[in-house]
């Protein structure tokens, strides 16, 4: 009897043994929290356009890049673009969710956007200052690899969508990032894109597109629906592509995600972007001729 009993512990210590050396089957997680823009909002009659505009959300843009070496979630889209209605409970309410799934990484590119934007009541400096700290302590509770996006210069979005007393003075917004960069140095788990490089780029310069031919520039707002303040497909393509350094470190470095290395037409394929695409080119194609003689 005492036999029997030692062999089946024999066993049972076996197969755990066994049980933990065995890879996990479970693929990686990425997980995206946020605003409007990654909830793929598409402007519209609904917000006063005339014409209806067009975007995908981040996750269909890293479910494209992750193909079958990951798995690519996100919150309730609907919820993220009515996030300017409650921000503190909807965003309680995405990172709650987030934990809740025991995701493996999280992007919350346009999170912070509108913790530091929107109406406010008092002096308006502390107000969003308060906001904006109360937002990020909610990103505090999560203890994977985040990417946040820092705050972009939204000033030139259309009234329709965006009331002009919603967007913090130019001076305000730096003080607004130097506060997020504040608290992204003091969580080594949370890595700051800077989003608003970026929105600089798509509205005021226009946008390099890094094509196999050669860079062609967009026209300043051509990857911006005609609200001037959300992405269209191309400009999610971009900033995927833009990205995509950042995306890669949050895989372990034996993931095959890690390395991936995709092109900008790879990502303009992923958002369904070509024949916006095309309209750049044929923009950029003639914009030379009409500076002749000038």
């Amino acid at each position: 009897m005492m036999l029997r009993s030692l062999f089946g512990l024999v066993i049972t210590a076996v197969v755990a043994c066994a049980q933990d050396a065995a890879p996990s089957t479970n693929p990686f997680r990425l997980h995206v929290i946020g605003a409007s823009v990654s909830g793929g909002f598409c402007d519209g009659p609904l917000t006063g356009a005339t014409e209806l505009g067009d975007s995908v959300t981040m996750q269909h843009v890293l479910k494209a890049w992750c193909g079958e070496h990951a798995k690519a979630t996100t919150h309730n889209p609907t919820q993220m673009a009515q996030m300017f209605l409650d921000v503190e409970g909807i965003g309680k309410r995405q990172v709650d969710a987030a934990k809740k799934a025991k995701v493996d990484a999280v992007v919350a590119v346009d999170f912070a956007f509108w913790f530091a934007y929107g109406p406010v009541r008092g002096d308006e400096a502390t107000v969003r200052k308060a906001r904006l700290a109360r937002g990020l302590e909610l990103l505090a509770q999560l203890e994977v690899p985040v990417l946040l996006g820092d705050l972009p210069d939204m000033r030139g979005a259309l009234r329709r969508v965006m009331n002009p007393a919603w967007v913090p003075a130019l001076e305000l917004q730096q003080q607004l990032n130097e506060q997020l960069a504040a608290f992204v140095a003091e969580h080594k788990n949370i890595q700051l894109v800077a989003l608003s490089d970026l929105v600089k780029t798509m509205k005021h310069t226009g946008a390099p597109l890094p094509l196999v031919e050669g860079v062609v520039l967009s026209a300043p707002g051509a990857l911006l629906q005609g609200d001037q303040l959300h992405a269209n497909r191309l400009g999610m393509a971009f900033l995927g592509y833009t990205l995509q350094d950042s995306l890669r470190s949050l895989f372990p470095a034996t993931h095959a995600l890690h390395a991936q290395a995709w092109t900008f037409e790879q990502f303009v394929a992923g958002c369904g972007a070509e024949s916006d695409l095309e309209e750049v080119r044929a923009a950029a194609k003639k914009a030379p001729a009409a500076g002749v003689g000038k």
